[in-house]
């Protein structure tokens, strides 16, 4: 998506009306997505080491995505396994039983004490995942405190 125009300025009778919305939407979903991608990073990581290693292809396959709609310009973040097909462009062995490791089956114990791997790693660190966003989404008050402070006009003194 590319960067919108800054503002939007219009005249109409003498009064110029100043639209910035495109510009502070785009500003968010994209420093969003930046701190999904922070946050990937770190439940990646975290993920990989809770994963219990026979061979090592489950933790191959552990992989995040950051995703938007046309529909729904806000992204989100996905944690999950590489589908055989995407294993396999990759260049990685299928993690064919990755739902048992998360789920358990009805002959074996309950996967990782009934826990699983990748919910637990998300519900586990809510926490650091706010604090993430909260670093960056901090950065769009900055922006607008700074733009408070500039004055296109010029300034004509009364004194």
């Amino acid at each position: 998506m590319p960067v919108p125009k800054s503002v939007t300025k219009i005249n109409k009778h003498g009064v110029t009306f100043i639209d910035s919305v495109d510009r502070a939407e785009y500003t968010l979903a994209e420093l969003s997505r930046a701190a999904l991608r922070d946050a990937a990073r770190v439940l990646r990581r975290i993920a990989k080491e809770n994963t219990p290693v026979v061979t090592g292809t489950l933790k191959k396959n552990i992989a995040t995505w950051v995703r938007g709609r046309k529909d729904h310009p806000t992204p989100y973040l996905q944690l999950g396994v590489y589908s055989q097909p995407a294993a396999k462009k990759k260049g990685l062995t299928p993690a064919y039983h990755a739902h048992l490791a998360e789920f358990g089956s009805v002959r074996s114990r309950p996967a990782n004490e009934g826990r699983g791997i990748l919910r637990p790693t998300v519900q586990d660190n809510i926490d650091l995942i706010r604090r993430v966003q909260a670093q960056y989404l901090a950065e769009v008050e900055k922006e607008v405190k700074a733009m408070d402070l500039i004055d296109e006009e010029e300034e004509i003194a009364d004194d």
